[in-house]
């Protein structure tokens, strides 16, 4: 019973700490949203809207006096100063002048000042805008010298400016061009530059052709004109196209200030009023958004409800109710002082009894829900959020554990979690489309909820308290089922993109596994060409191009790997490893064939080898039990043979008979004990004890053994000595074993009355890490014809004599080079005609 109550326990824990991580989160977004309404106001402004912080230090203050509303102030305060420089350059009378003249080359001299003469057209305001609305255009004009001069005028008009008047003065000097000489006054916004130019007597006529930029003269000028009516040359031509354009955008984005200032700080829709004056000579000009106003009405407003500021540096006079310093409006109209000259008066105020809620009624409304206990929100929100994200890290470790009826661990999924992947995807991005739509329209919205106040209200806290909640069951209900599935790792195991690339890639290793060999490489191919072709021509696909090739490179680095475990399979078998299998899983095509055939191949052998080792054995084991079998009877058919012999028989023929079978019998024993011995080396039942031993005193002793044997033939043994004393390390039974079955084949099958020719040397042998060896051969002449290969002669019940007239078992030289081969030694068998040569070398172990 403690089992099943403990998972369900688990269950309502996580019940509960989902609940609480929704609080938590309403929690923390709630005092986000109430400190920030309670420490900041955002103010709706021209350029948009502004965030700005309020101060516990501003508390003790009235709003008027707060930094909220000084820097409120401020910003109207340069707006109003601004508003006034482009008013004077689209009215009159303090009304929009659409016919205002527009000399473009004083107005972008504005600001540095005109020189003495330059070259200016001039344009109705109105004509102005409406050029620069619909745009400029260009065109490419191929002119020879000729056609360009007739294009132009054949004089410059240039304006002079009166030095002893402000107003410029214009004046018709029709220079003409051999008047002007060598020099010409070019007119450049950026540097005050003079222009060489020929004289007309150094043009020479040329059929050459340039190409000009020619603007068109959409507008005529005030004097029903087009640009190149004013100049005689192309730089000047330039110039003042260039003057042209750079007047017109100019004045079209102050006319859209000009609207936006008009509309913003109209007297129905701001709080500001303001007045300004200015004098230029005899001429002075007004600006104002109030009705009917005249300049002796500024001390009625500054005796009422408002904050104001008078600024009047002719009659140096700066008076002010606000927090603004007369150096602040000094610095802002300097900016402008090609628009205000010293005769100026400027008066900007604020009726702060708001009857109109603007920028600063909004910062009234915010600064009254100003938030005490600050810091104190602040620790509730970061322990809100800090709980948040350890409840969120719990609930990812333990969501979805469960135990079963057993009590083992196991991942359990709900029925969201086992609808494919695909599908939870679709959904899951439905739904972040939905709450993100949902939160850029918050997001978007969020300034105008601040401007009428909602934002400040419980209920509007209330609301976006219960958004938060239900969108983050949303978004951790799809985060916790993906944490699931991947617990469960079904994320991929349950989506249709693995069905689909599964059955994909069935069809394509069938087609692989099946096709030949022009399906398999050159259609793959050229479909790849093709795709990395596609995708470079469009251009949209570099970078799946990318991730394709590295695909394929992939799929060529694993072809290649399969081939390589192939390789090494085919080593292992080599190396006689019979028994190992190429693993096939994932092989296709020729691979696949290959590693089958492979492994094919090595069952074959190990097959083989298998019964080829069983077969050896039963030869073995025949061999051992027969040779035990018979070596019984023998033992006591030699024992009673020499028993007659010691009887004294007197028959001739009786002893001849006596005779025969001692040697017949000692032969037959011969032979057992070689079969025997034959049958140990060649099933590895042999115990070699390793001894030093004096190869030279071995010779010498065996050649002794087998002297008498030799001159009982008229065998010479010839001794060649070329490494005296060598020592070697060998078994000493089995060693002589060696020598002793030699010299014996030598003492059966040489040719009476020749030579045996024995040879000890020494020569280097790489493949032992540089050890020396010692060789030694042993030479003779074969008394019968040699018809064989040299290496049956060391094969079993192989014998020189076909015939087989003479005495031997065909083992001598099978065990001799056996032995030799067991005690790290070589032994080879070399025929040249008659001449039998056996060669045997040995690691030397020292040399005395």
């Amino acid at each position: 019973m403690g089992n099943k109550k403990k998972p369900k326990n688990g269950r309502r824990l996580r019940g509960f700490l989902h609940v609480l991580q929704h609080i938590m989160l309403v929690i923390v977004v709630v005092t986000v949203l109430i400190v920030t309404t309670g420490s900041t106001v955002v103010i709706d402004g021209l350029s948009g809207s502004s965030r700005y912080s309020l101060y516990a230090s501003d508390q003790e203050k009235t709003y008027e006096e707060s930094e909220l509303f000084n820097t409120i102030y401020g910003r109207s305060v340069a707006d109003i100063i601004r508003f006034g420089v482009v008013r004077s350059q689209l009215e009159t009378d303090g009304k929009f002048d659409g016919k205002k003249i527009i000399d473009v080359t004083a107005y972008n001299y504005r600001d540095l000042g005109l020189p003495e003469q330059y070259v200016t057209a001039r344009y109705y305001l109105e004509d102005l805008l409406k050029w620069a609305k619909y745009g400029r255009e260009y065109s490419e004009m191929y002119m020879t010298a000729a056609q360009a001069e007739e294009f132009l005028s054949d004089k410059t008009m240039v304006t002079i400016v009166d030095p002893n008047s402000k107003y410029y003065n214009t004046s018709d000097a029709n220079y003409l061009k051999s008047d002007i000489g060598s020099y010409t006054f070019v007119n450049d916004v950026s540097s005050n530059m003079l222009y060489e130019e020929d004289n007309g007597d150094n043009i020479e006529e040329t059929t050459e052709t340039v190409c000009q930029q020619i603007l068109i003269n959409r507008y005529k000028t005030v004097d029903g004109k087009n640009i190149e009516e004013y100049t005689a040359d192309w730089a000047n031509y330039d110039a003042l196209c260039y003057n042209v354009s750079t007047a017109m955008d100019s004045l079209s984005y102050n006319y859209d200030e000009y609207q936006n200032y008009n509309e913003y700080y109209a007297a129905e829709n701001s709080n500001i009023r303001y007045y300004i004056e200015k004098t230029v000579g005899e001429h002075t000009e007004y600006f104002t958004n109030i009705e009917d106003f005249d300049v002796d009405d500024i001390s009625e407003y500054m005796d009422g409800n408002c904050k104001y500021l008078y600024y009047s540096p002719a009659e140096m006079v700066y008076e002010s109710n606000s927090a603004i310093a007369e150096g602040t409006v000094r610095d802002i109209v300097q900016e402008y002082d090609y628009a205000y000259p010293e005769d100026i008066k400027i008066w900007i105020a604020v009726d702060t009894d708001y009857p109109v809620y603007d920028a600063f009624a909004e910062g009234a409304r915010g600064f009254q829900n100003y938030l005490p206990y600050f810091w104190q929100w602040i620790v509730l929100a970061v322990t809100a959020g800090v709980l948040y994200l350890v409840i969120i890290v719990y609930l990812t470790m333990k969501t979805g554990r469960d135990t079963d009826e057993e009590g083992n661990e196991i991942i359990r999924l709900t029925k969201f979690d086992r609808i494919p992947t695909e599908i939870a995807a679709l959904l899951g991005i439905m739904t972040t489309f939905v709450l993100a739509f949902a939160a850029e329209f918050v997001i978007s919205n969020c300034n105008e909820f601040w401007s009428y106040g909602d934002i400040y209200s419980i209920g509007f806290k209330v609301a976006v308290g219960i958004i938060t909640f239900f969108i983050d069951i949303i978004v951790f209900f799809f985060f916790y089922s993906l944490v699931r599935r991947i617990k469960a790792k079904v994320l991929w195991k349950n989506s249709y993109l693995k069905r689909l690339i599964h059955k994909i890639s069935l069809l394509i290793w069938e087609v692989y596994d099946n096709g030949n060999i022009v399906i398999r490489t050159w259609v793959p191919y050229i479909i790849f060409l093709l795709f990395n072709l596609l995708m470079v021509i469009t251009g949209i696909g570099i970078v799946v191009a990318v991730i394709v090739d590295a695909f394929v490179g992939i799929l060529l680095y694993h072809d290649v790997k399969e081939r390589q475990n192939i390789v090494k399979g085919i080593e292992k078998i080599t190396e006689g490893s019979f028994a190992y299998q190429i693993d096939e899983y994932n092989l296709h095509g020729d691979n696949l064939v290959l590693a089958k055939s492979v492994n094919s191949i090595g069952n074959s052998i190990k097959d083989a080898v298998e019964v080829s080792m069983k077969d050896e054995r039963m030869k073995a084991d025949l061999i051992t039990n027969v040779s035990h079998d018979i070596k019984t009877p023998l033992t006591s058919i030699i024992n009673y043979v020499d028993l007659i012999k010691r009887e004294e028989v007197d028959n001739e023929r009786v002893r001849n008979y006596i005779k025969v079978l001692d040697e017949k019998s000692q032969r037959l024993k011969q032979l057992t004990d070689d079969l025997v011995e034959a049958s140990k080396i060649s099933s590895g039942n042999i115990n070699l004890h390793f001894e030093k031993i004096n190869l030279t005193e071995l010779m010498n002793q065996t050649i002794g053994e087998f002297s008498e044997k030799f001159e009982q033939k008229n065998l010479t043994t010839v001794m060649n000595i070329n490494a005296s004393n060598v020592i070697i390390e060998a078994d000493s039974r089995r060693i002589w074993r060696v020598m002793e079955n030699l010299f014996n084949n030598i003492y059966k099958y040489a040719l009476e009355g020749t030579r045996v020719y024995v040879a000890i040397g020494h020569r280097e042998q790489q493949e032992e890490a540089g050890k020396e060896r010692v060789e030694i051969s042993i030479k003779n002449i074969s008394a019968m014809e040699l018809n064989c290969n040299p290496q049956e002669l060391t094969e079993r019940f192989i014998r020189g004599d076909e015939s087989r007239t003479t005495e031997g078992s065909g083992l001598g030289l099978s065990i001799a080079k056996n032995l030799t081969e067991a005690q790290n030694g070589t032994f080879e068998i070399q025929l040249d005609g008659d001449l039998f040569k056996v060669i045997m070398t040995f690691p030397i172990l020292q040399m005395k």
